[in-house]
């Protein structure tokens, strides 16, 4: 993943901004998929770790609405 493919996926958002709930979704999807590129491939040890912990929030059994 680099900058022009979180580009493209910024602008698939703004594409669907009239449908909230999947620019919502693609929304999460995007924070989601950056922060797991942090979390292995990260040069830096602290980001790593703070990715890591973002992403444990995933583990958590709750239901899950869009806007």
């Amino acid at each position: 993943m680099d900058v022009t493919h979180v580009q493209q996926r910024v602008q698939a958002i703004t594409d669907v901004v009239s449908d909230y709930e999947r620019a919502h979704s693609l929304e999460d999807d995007l924070f989601i998929a950056v922060i797991s590129e942090i979390a292995t491939t990260s040069t830096d040890p602290r980001a790593r770790e703070l990715a890591g912990a973002a992403l444990r929030s995933r583990e958590i059994d709750f239901q899950r609405l869009t806007a």
